[in-house]
């Protein structure tokens, strides 16, 4: 997130996850065995292309 964002914003933790929980909603909304994005715990996300 320090990459992301400069130092004058403030970004709570759970700012990244609420991102990728609506991005995974969208794309299984389209396709309903998408899984294409891995939780990495203690790390962040992957997306894993098949």
């Amino acid at each position: 997130m320090d990459a992301a964002y400069d130092d004058q914003v403030y970004v709570d933790d759970r700012t990244i996850d609420s991102h990728i929980k609506r991005l995974r909603k969208k794309f299984r909304d389209i396709d309903g065995d998408f899984d294409a994005i891995e939780t990495l715990y203690g790390v962040g996300y992957r997306y894993n292309e098949a």
